[in-house]
């Protein structure tokens, strides 16, 4: 495992060099309707009483943010990040949007600084892939189930294996290498892997899915769009947004696993933290 200081300097410097530049485009508008629509499904946001997410990432960044969007709905909501400069550019945008940032905190996910059993809803997109190990996982996974009360819901996303066009994690390791990532990509678990582990931890999950059906990798898919951006001068913008919408059909068929860029779950806690074995 990598040290947490040089995890959170990584992060740091990804929001010094990067946040700044990032303007709208329609892969970020997509993602942004995409998790909506998902919370809309599966999350009470009205009846939570303490809300959880756990990254800030896309509030400090720009276009794919949606937590401002809850904020508008509940305002008990705890972000978390491990980047000093994340948690501060989060901070100043959802002063923009006129949101309540007071519950902003830097930490680890896997060491949460919140009591057990205090949060009815976590939030968790695409946050635990970022670890090197799988082993961090289950420590992130163990802390989330920890702080979350009896019939809490936790809704998680993260890069899905299965996907046909997901690489072997050895060319991941080169793509970084080369500097052609914008972030570090850590692991990820098969859907079976992460619902043991959350059974484990006392946590159901009563839902599944695979979510954005388009391929890997990301930067390839963004350049493609921003070249017919530049090449129509906007004219295709509108027949990409209806290209994405007609992939996420996909999101129904029985091939769902093998199409879709991450795996997302709702899982319920069932017993209470102490109370589990460990």
């Amino acid at each position: 495992m990598r040290r947490l200081g040089s995890e959170a300097g990584h992060w740091d410097g990804v929001a010094r060099e990067r946040f700044s530049k990032s303007p709208p485009d329609i892969l970020s508008e997509h993602k942004k309707k995409t998790h909506l629509h998902l919370l809309a499904r599966w999350a009470d946001l009205k009846g939570s009483e303490w809300i959880l997410k756990t990254d800030l990432f896309e509030e400090a960044s720009g276009p794919d943010q949606f937590l401002f969007d809850l904020g508008q709905k509940n305002n008990r909501i705890i972000g978390i990040d491990i980047s000093r400069e994340i948690v501060a550019q989060a901070k100043r945008r959802a002063s923009q949007h006129n949101v309540d940032s007071s519950k902003y905190l830097c930490c680890d996910v896997r060491y949460l600084p919140l009591k057990s059993d205090s949060i009815d809803l976590i939030i968790s997109n695409s946050t635990l892939d970022h670890f090197s190990s799988e082993e961090d996982i289950s420590v992130a996974l163990r802390e989330l189930a920890r702080i979350l009360r009896v019939n809490g819901t936790l809704i998680l996303t993260m890069d899905n294996k299965q996907n046909l066009t997901y690489p072997p994690y050895v060319f991941i390791r080169i793509w970084m290498k080369l500097g052609l990532a914008p972030y570090f990509i850590g692991r990820t678990l098969s859907l079976a892997e992460l619902r043991r582990i959350l059974e484990q931890e006392g946590l159901s999950v009563e839902e599944s899915t695979a979510i954005f059906h388009y391929p890997h990798p990301d930067g390839l898919v963004r350049l493609l769009e921003r070249l017919l951006h530049w090449l129509s001068r906007g004219k295709l913008d509108n027949a990409m947004r209806e290209g994405l919408n007609l992939l996420d059909r996909l999101e129904k068929k029985s091939t769902r696993y093998l199409t879709g860029r991450y795996i997302a779950v709702k899982a319920v806690k069932k017993i209470c933290s102490n109370l589990m074995s460990r």
